[in-house]
């Protein structure tokens, strides 16, 4: 047994046992040191964001000028007047993107817009996780939690690889994560910080920008404002509900609209919901034909090509079957009821096939065997395939058409109009083998790159921790126990304590929820939650009580 000091043979009588030294290392690491967040930030948010720049900045020469994800290609075409505005992707990063293409053109190339926004996007999002770590040290966690997430957000895959993407996702997060720090602490102080103005107006500021660049980020919004709004003590309900609110109505219906009538948008059909319709019907009519009779086939096809759907259906994804839905003319109102009876119908008969067609596209989610890589540059959207995908995009007479010769010229014009883009992988030897060993590494069967690992598995763990925290809270109150609250606040403490932290961790529930519910389990789509992690992981190390007595983030 170990007691601290043991005459080692041949040593010092009295020297330090190994387990003494141990005990101290550990004491040290689990130490905790709460302090405000000015305090936080004042003496730790710059070598945080040194630390973090630093581990970056390989990555950022190895990438640079950085990667286009496929639609920010199509969002190019718009702010490049190739094809009209629409709405399919948010104007806010569209426009926001062809502000560094314009600025770029202006100086040469786009590629130096790109690596202009490269460089913006490294800064905020290195800016973000700084302020990230700075208030998890403020919630008096233990150092070594601290440590990890530093290692975490310096030196994981999912974080460093989306440093240099110019996607929609990635802007998200510059929003997105200042957000979660102000939402996680208007959560566990009920509303207390949001009285100071300045905090309100930021965080207004910041649930615009989350929702104007992400279109999933509204209802995750409306649901975990919902959380927030119950969590605050009900003087400070109203505000938290105006904060959410204005951010929410300016970005829908303020931006939203000027920005589609100044640009003459078209407006582009919201169908992926359909897509939990369309897929099992689709999913039958590949699988049994028969087992749709006849005046179901009828009614369905008013609403989408049942052939052309079932035909054409994947497994790990919706798109191809709620393209199918019909827009000119619209189904009506009645025929759309109709055929939402006939899906019913279907899946009580055959639950077999609607659990096939439902698992599929959420495979990604939960299973720690499938994992990714992030591009590394944008030349893999110049492919021939990926050409005449963009060459459909050209509208013009001259264009038009499905002879031959129509489409060779589309295609020799949209090179022309892509060429600028073009070269982002002709980088030095040195360059192309180190981007090959890391592209072998992540995709040879590693975890630490499965999508699961972050989006299901991390994030249950935490609720769990918070369930299993609950449920002792509650069995020490059937016991009379007041636990680590002041006498004062021992009642509130153990009937409230934990609903604060419960709606701190909310955000990150809805934003999984949002990923469940997409068509495709893309790898794209979870980068905000890889960059938030270790804040909402830190929320089962918040001491007992503290949530109660805690005075907001100065």
């Amino acid at each position: 047994m170990c007691d601290g000091t043991v005459a080692a043979e041949g040593g010092l009588a009295g020297a330090p046992s190994a387990c003494a030294r141990i005990r101290r290392v550990a004491r040290a690491l689990g130490k905790r040191s709460p302090s405000t967040l000015r305090i936080s930030l004042r003496e730790r948010f710059v070598p945080y964001f040194a630390a973090i720049l630093a581990c970056w900045s390989l990555w950022v020469a190895l990438t640079w000028p950085g990667a286009l994800r496929d639609d920010t290609l199509a969002q190019y075409l718009q702010s490049s007047d190739i094809h009209n505005y629409y709405t399919q992707h948010p104007l806010f990063d569209t426009l926001i993107f062809g502000l560094f293409w314009h600025l770029g053109d202006a100086l040469g190339s786009p590629l130096t817009g790109l690596g202009l926004y490269t460089a913006t996007q490294v800064v905020l999002l290195a800016a973000g996780c700084a302020l990230a770590l700075c208030y998890i040290r403020k919630l008096g966690t233990p150092r070594w939690l601290l440590g990890i997430g530093l290692v975490y957000l310096s030196t994981s895959y999912v974080v460093v690889g989306a440093t240099t993407t110019m996607s929609k996702d990635s802007l998200h997060t510059v929003f997105f994560l200042p957000m979660a720090v102000i939402f996680v602490e208007a959560a566990l102080t009920r509303g207390e910080v949001l009285r100071r103005t300045p905090v309100a107006c930021w965080f207004a500021l910041l649930v615009f920008g989350s929702v104007a660049s992400k279109r999933t980020a509204l209802l995750i919004a409306l649901c975990s404002g919902i959380c927030l709004v119950l969590a605050c003590r009900k003087g400070r309900r109203l505000r938290a509900a105006i904060c959410i609110l204005v951010g929410i109505l300016v970005a829908q219906c303020v931006f939203a609209p000027l920005a589609a009538s100044l640009t003459h948008a078209n407006r582009s059909p919201s169908r992926e919901v359909w897509g939990y319709i369309t897929q099992p019907i689709a999913q039958i009519a590949h699988d049994n034909p028969s087992a749709i009779s006849p005046s179901q086939r009828k009614t369905l096809n008013k609403i989408m090509d049942l052939d052309e759907a079932a035909a054409n259906i994947r497994a790990t994804r919706t798109n191809e079957t709620f393209q199918t839905l019909r827009t000119d003319p619209a189904p009506s109102a009645n025929e759309k009821l109709a055929a939402l009876k006939v899906w019913a119908e279907l899946g009580v008969r055959h639950p077999g096939e609607y659990w096939k067609a439902y698992s599929g596209p959420i495979r990604g989610w939960w299973d720690p065997r499938v994992n990714f890589s992030y591009p590394t540059d944008a030349d893999y959207l110049f492919s021939p395939g990926y050409l005449r995908q963009w060459s459909s995009y050209l509208t013009a007479p001259q264009y038009s058409g499905d002879s031959e010769e129509a489409k060779e010229r589309s295609l020799a014009q949209i090179t022309r109009d892509l060429s600028p883009l073009m070269g982002t992988s002709n980088k030095p030897q040195w360059k192309k083998s180190a981007l090959n060993h890391v592209r072998t590494w992540v995709r040879t069967d590693n975890p630490l790159t499965s999508m699961a690992l972050y989006v299901t598995w991390i994030p249950l763990l935490t609720i769990v921790s918070l369930a299993a925290q609950a449920a002792l809270r509650a069995l020490r109150r059937r016991r009379g126990v007041a636990g680590d609250a002041g006498e004062g606040d021992a009642v509130e403490g153990e009937r409230r304590g934990m609903w604060p932290l419960f709606a701190a961790a909310s955000l990150l529930v809805f934003t999984v929820l949002s990923l469940y519910a997409s068509p495709e389990a893309l790898f794209w789509y979870p980068i905000p939650v890889y960059f938030c992690l270790p804040l909402f992981t830190a929320l089962p190390f918040v001491r007992a009580g503290d949530e109660i007595k805690r005075q907001p983030a100065k």
